[in-house]
């Protein structure tokens, strides 16, 4: 429950600085109350959205949550919630208008707004028109969610920078989450049986884009030198290496590897490198009988007691606990 409390605190903190920064824009705010379903706690709309010079907006609604949007090319006007929206487009593209900068936005992006995030819809040069979905959820969504997993690290991530994070998903991935966000938003569902298949997506979208730092890669502002040079650390005879490998491989100052990796996975290189070495020793613990003083020297940790420090931070038990562990479940 320690962290359920962490959780709310952070977010309502993180809330408060939020509408004191953006109260001179006096965006309008909508209201879970007003918005939300009652009994699911979330809504899925979907939107067809073409960009007309008429200043009229023209607004069709074909049955459940589903619109046809006419929208003059001045753009929506700027708003806010009080709860949490993804923000995902099927086709075409927009310029997205976010706390004061500007998000281009194309097929298969996938955007976390935060709470308060004051934003409205553009278009965008290339683009007459785009299919956005609109997932919208209830904050406790998340903080149950927080409290299940017992770990606030996503929020943390999620809130960190001053944009609202955007991933992009494969033409593979955007059919498939279109589909299943359509099937959700089916008439035929009733509210109940909704609230549980939204959980359950809002469970595994957090987990893979705010748990994983291979997934936070993905994020439409990561410089491809970035990308390119974790996948290349995720090799074992590079992260066993080091952060010499590291810097070799990136072709930059340190003063600059530390920084673009603080901005985009808010750790240190060394802090990187680190886990990569602690997640393989925890494979080798389970699965190979080498000795604990033998894999914290092939991984080149600086000590032994640097390695079981690092190692009981990560998995809680030392290294030593965690074989036993592992072997006690093989002969069970």
């Amino acid at each position: 429950m320690g962290n359920f409390f962490l959780a709310i605190r952070f977010l309502l903190l993180y809330i408060v600085i939020r509408r004191w920064i953006m109260e001179p824009m006096q965006a309008k705010r909508q209201s879970s109350d007003t918005w939300l379903d009652p009994v699911s706690k979330s809504r899925i709309t979907c939107h067809n959205i073409t960009w007309i010079r008429s200043a009229a907006f023209q607004c069709i609604q074909a049955g459940g949550d589903i619109y046809f949007d006419q929208i003059p090319r001045t753009g929506t006007m700027p708003h806010a919630h009080d709860f949490i929206e993804i923000l995902f487009i099927n086709t075409g593209g927009l310029t997205h208008r976010v706390n004061g900068e500007r998000q281009h936005l194309t097929a298969g992006d996938l955007c976390f707004l935060r709470p308060d995030d004051v934003h409205a819809l553009a278009p965008a040069p290339a683009f007459d028109q785009a299919e956005v979905l609109l997932l919208d959820a209830d904050l406790d969504l998340l903080l149950a969610l927080s409290a299940y997993l017992g770990n606030d690290a996503f929020l943390h991530r999620m809130t960190a920078s001053v944009l609202p994070a955007c991933f992009k998903l494969d033409p593979a991935a955007t059919t498939a989450l279109y589909e299943r966000l359509l099937k959700l938003n089916s008439p035929t569902i009733t509210a109940q049986t909704r609230g549980i298949k939204i959980k359950v997506l809002l469970g595994e979208l957090y987990a893979r884009f705010f748990a994983d730092d291979a997934n936070l890669l993905m994020e439409s502002q990561v410089p491809d030198w970035l990308e390119t040079l974790c996948a290349a650390m995720r090799k074992r005879e590079n992260f066993a290496a080091g952060l010499p490998r590291m810097k070799k491989l990136a072709c930059c100052t340190q003063g600059h590897l530390c920084k673009v990796f603080q901005k985009h996975l808010h750790k240190t290189p060394t802090a990187y490198i680190n886990e990569l070495r602690i997640n393989h020793a925890a494979w080798m613990l389970a699965d190979t009988p080498m000795p604990i003083l033998d894999i914290a020297g092939e991984l080149n940790f600086q000590s032994l007691s640097r390695f079981y420090t690092l190692f009981r931070k990560a998995y809680g038990v030392s290294p030593a606990a965690y074989r036993r562990l592992h072997a006690a479940r093989r002969h069970a």
